[in-house]
């Protein structure tokens, strides 16, 4: 549990994914799950470590993070 009282999963790949790697919980996933890739909170910046880690699995952050660079 982490300090909001939230189950967090320490492992890889998760254990709720099928063979097919569909969410077997989806309606009832973790918060963390809900909010992934995490592109839109209010504090994005704080974020960017995990945020460039996932843009190698999420092309969502990868498109995020293109955007970004070409803004700034």
């Amino acid at each position: 549990m982490d300090e909001d009282n939230d189950f967090v999963l320490n492992v890889a790949p998760c254990p709720f994914l099928d063979a097919e790697n569909y969410c077997l919980i989806y309606e009832d996933r973790p918060t963390a799950c809900r909010e992934y890739p995490h592109t839109n909170r209010k504090r994005f910046y704080q974020l960017l470590d995990l945020t460039i880690k996932n843009t190698f699995i999420c092309p969502a952050a990868f498109e995020i993070v293109e955007g970004m660079k070409k803004k700034y």
